[in-house]
């Protein structure tokens, strides 16, 4: 009976707190800002994002990122991005590449990424799955460890995952800081 009560008592106290700020929705709520991805003419020239000069992606172990961070494609250094076919992913419509997201060591909040196609109607989706979904998110204690990872440096392995060739924007949203990187996809070899 003395065990029945307490459980009560615990259920009770954990409906009335609520969810705990890591597990819920509230960071992510707050970085869905209006996309702010730019439109291009058909045919107009892609104007693909440089890679951050002021970064040494090397002394991470890592390959290149373009934009200004403090969140990074990795991979797409050259603004390429080259896609595999969606049969590889699980998918009729949605052909992918891999992407690593690296996030510097000096912004710890959570990241949001999202995109959609400059010179067409699609957006960016992301990871597996036939329908992937159309966002990322990095939590502020997600981490993935590679052979020379700085303390507090941390990442997250992804898939790009899109419907046909052309130029395309990431929005990458974190608490203070809101950035487009941009970049051209081409069927892969």
């Amino acid at each position: 009976m003395r065990r029945a009560a307490l459980m009560a008592a615990v259920a009770v106290t954990l409906m009335v707190a609520g969810p705990s700020s890591h597990a819920g929705p509230q960071p992510w709520k707050a970085l869905h800002r209006p996309l702010k991805v730019p439109r291009l003419a058909a045919g107009a020239e892609c104007p693909v994002s440089k890679v951050d000069a002021s970064v040494d992606f090397d002394s991470f172990g890592i390959g290149l990122g373009p934009g200004p961070g403090p969140a990074y494609p990795v991979g797409i250094g050259d603004g390429i991005l080259k896609l595999a076919p969606a049969a590889n992913f699980g998918s009729r419509d949605w052909m992918g590449q891999k992407t690593l997201w690296f996030v510097l060591p000096g912004y710890r909040g959570p990241v949001l990424v999202r995109g959609r196609q400059l010179d067409g109607p699609y957006r960016v989706r992301f990871d597996r799955g036939s329908l992937p979904p159309l966002e990322l998110r990095i939590g502020a204690g997600e981490s993935v460890y590679w052979t020379r990872q700085p303390l507090g440096s941390r990442g997250r392995p992804s898939y790009t995952r899109l419907r046909a060739p052309g130029c395309y924007g990431y929005q990458i949203d974190g608490r203070s800081f809101s950035r487009v990187i941009v970049f051209r996809a081409v069927r892969g070899s």
